[in-house]
């Protein structure tokens, strides 16, 4: 599927602006607002940004699994490093088992929780360890 986050448009003093069509206004790239610039250079800059948005796009649809775990109230994020966080949707925090939070787990280990939880929340049970 093609999709265009950023497009373009002129303004009446001939100019361009690169539009962030998902903000609905101007974008703004490392904090500069991408106003009043020639066709070639707005031409240029929305297509950086488009093949940018595109890439990170696929990055969160490493795992054929993804939007199976998504659905679901449990999810899992990656951290800063190497490790990944289970979330609850509704909280917006890391769970936490047993006073133990869900946090600084192996892809695999968090995928599995995360499994299991959601397959305990659709059955309505509490879940328990194995």
């Amino acid at each position: 599927m093609v999709y265009k986050r950023y497009g373009l448009e002129e303004n009446s003093d001939g100019t361009w602006h690169v539009i962030d069509y998902h903000e609905g206004r101007t974008a703004e790239m490392h904090g500069t607002i991408l106003n009043r610039l020639p066709h070639d250079v707005a031409t240029d800059l929305m297509i950086i940004l488009n093949a940018e948005e595109k890439r990170r796009a696929e990055a969160g649809q490493q795992h054929p699994k993804t939007h199976l775990m998504a659905s679901g109230r449990y999810s899992r994020r990656k951290n800063l490093n190497n490790y990944w966080a289970v979330v609850d949707a509704v909280t917006g925090q890391a769970v936490v088992i047993d006073g133990v939070v869900m946090d600084m787990l192996t892809e695999e280990d968090a995928e599995e929780l995360v499994e299991r939880l959601n397959l305990k929340d659709e059955e309505g049970k509490p879940f328990s360890r194995p």
